[in-house]
């Protein structure tokens, strides 16, 4: 069996892409039997698309995503993913305008929630873009699950912290504090028995379960889902 190519968008933050790489060559040697995957990386301007983000420039934003896709296949990658979860806000045009297959952390995740969860209530956190968004409850929704996420002035909070300190490297003990604090508040209004990590960042700071609830990591999630992919014969 030929394996594929491995192509990340990544940058977005580069703490994100370093732990993909290193996810993705720790599951690709265990399932080779000690081979090294080949990956591509174009870390795209975390800076830049930022700006489109915060300008609602969507269609800047696809372009931007559009040409990075267009770079690795040129490169050589058989298949597409990104690495960050709030670009999947426009993953749908992105594939649309992809010549290789894209795997979407959003469908990956949505599958995983369905198998765990048992009330049908899962819990979000992440970037803004990413709450305020209906990318993910629509992608739940196809399988029975209803997804909350903090309040208005928590997702500010989150928002502000996920740029100035995660994106960074930095882990405040007081942020952490005040994000396991949302999660505890989302189990008391909403009864989420599942939360969903939905930035590429915070299993820096969810570093173990707590509360007693399903932790969806979408970082591991989607980096299994593009070893299997790798091992499978589609094309």
């Amino acid at each position: 069996m030929i394996m594929k190519k491995i192509g990340i968008i990544g940058g977005l933050s580069p703490e994100a892409t370093i732990l993909y790489y290193k996810e993705l060559v720790d599951h690709y040697k265990i399932k080779s039997g000690g081979v090294d995957p080949e990956i591509i990386i174009y870390s795209i301007s975390l800076v830049e698309f930022k700006k489109y983000m915060d300008d609602h420039d969507l269609s800047s934003v696809i372009k931007l995503l559009s040409g990075a896709v267009n770079t690795l296949v040129k490169a050589g990658a058989d298949f597409v993913s990104i690495a960050s979860n709030t670009p999947h806000i426009v993953f749908n045009e992105v594939n649309q305008n992809s010549k290789v297959p894209m795997i979407s952390i959003v469908e990956e995740t949505a599958k995983s929630a369905d198998m765990i969860s048992k009330n049908r209530k899962v819990g979000l956190m992440g970037t803004g873009f990413t709450m305020k968004s209906d990318f993910y409850p629509k992608s739940f929704r196809k399988f029975g699950l209803e997804v909350f996420t903090p309040d208005e002035k928590e997702q500010d909070y989150m928002h502000e912290k996920i740029f100035s300190e995660l994106t960074n490297g930095v882990i405040a003990y007081k942020t952490k504090e005040k994000f396991l604090a949302i999660v505890q508040s989302m189990i008391e209004k909403h009864s989420i028995d599942s939360l969903v990590l939905g930035c590429t960042e915070l299993p820096l700071i969810f570093d173990q379960d707590y509360f007693g609830i399903h932790y969806l990591d979408t970082v591991k999630i989607h980096v299994e889902s593009i070893i299997d992919f790798c091992f499978s014969d589609k094309i």
